[in-house]
């Protein structure tokens, strides 16, 4: 019977041929600190440079420590990290960027902190981010509305150590709109924080741009969030007590004063309720759409190749 590694390491890699030797040479002497078996995993995101072919020659040179699977698709880090997780045979489980802003070895300091208190899962938090205003915005914004979906969420980052046991329930075959940090905490509340290092990025740029970040946050508000539809609730409610109140002062205005009715008041308010309606309706319609595509199978990655 195979030998069950100890930690498995995630990397989601996108265009990170440069990085990825000096990253799996990080990962090796890590792992020979803790004095433990682990495997490395790259998930390859659809690459454009030579990501894929170096992944092949780690696997060819340091064997079983290394696995590779290439996506048919660019589906995103997210997609990426999920795909790493339901392939990796560790009893824990590493995420990790492949862009060595949190270096490897930072890992034992996760896995000191994981032996010293008994949490399912453990983020690696940092105390000064070397993200452009942008990203760290972004993420900050990904952070509230996520504290949503859990309130008892931590800040987080994409550098985790996650307990196997985790991820036996977590759905084999998620929907297109898959996000790693909400499945996780509806697993568990076992959650802990460790500060962590937080390196200048060694080359490229960030894959975040401000519409990515964006439709991150617009996937976590709508795919696993109600949060949308308790506003129009509360929006359609205030709406139905401000047009009974102005139909009360109109009236009041009519029979009392004799006032005539206003023409811009009467356009002002039919104006609001109409927005309002069309808001909602839109709102639903989104989460139909989304519910719709689910339902047809549409995957969240697709295996295009596997070492």
């Amino acid at each position: 019977m195979e030998d069950r590694p100890h930690i498995s390491v995630v990397v989601p890699v996108f265009n990170s041929a440069e990085t990825l030797p000096e990253l799996f040479l990080g990962i090796r002497e890590a792992m020979a600190f803790l004095n433990v078996p682990f495997e490395a995993l790259f998930v390859d995101d659809s690459s454009t440079d030579r990501s894929w072919s170096v992944i092949l020659d780690l696997k060819k040179e340091h064997g079983d420590l290394v696995r590779g699977f290439r996506l048919a698709r660019n589906s995103g880090q997210q997609a990426a990290t999920y795909c790493g997780l339901l392939q990796s045979r560790g009893q824990w489980v590493v995420t990790l960027d492949d862009d060595l802003q949190p270096h490897p070895r930072e890992i034992i300091k996760l896995w000191q902190c994981a032996q010293e208190q008994r949490s399912d899962i453990l983020y690696g938090v940092y105390a000064k981010r070397k993200h452009g205003l942008v990203h760290r915005a972004g993420s900050r914004l990904f952070r509230m509305l996520l504290r949503r979906v859990a309130p008892a969420f931590p800040d987080g980052s994409s550098f985790r150590l996650i307990r196997s046991e985790v991820l036996q329930s977590i759905a084999t075959r998620p929907g297109p709109w898959v996000l790693v940090d909400p499945v996780l905490a509806w697993q568990t509340s076992h959650i802990a924080t460790v500060p962590v290092e937080h390196s200048s990025r060694r080359s490229g740029q960030s894959g975040y741009s401000l519409v990515t970040l964006v439709a991150i946050a617009w996937t976590l508000l709508i795919t696993y969030s109600k949060l949308p539809l308790h506003l129009m609730t509360i929006f359609g409610f205030l709406s139905s007590i401000i047009s009974f109140a102005l139909g009360l002062y109109y009236l009041f205005q009519k029979l009392m004063v004799g006032a005539p009715m206003g023409f811009s008041a009467l356009i002002v308010t039919i104006t609001f309720s109409s927005g309002l309606i069309l808001l909602s309706l839109g709102m639903i319609g989104e989460y139909i759409s989304r519910i719709h595509t689910m339902g047809s199978g549409e995957p969240a990655f697709t295996i295009k190749a596997m070492v």
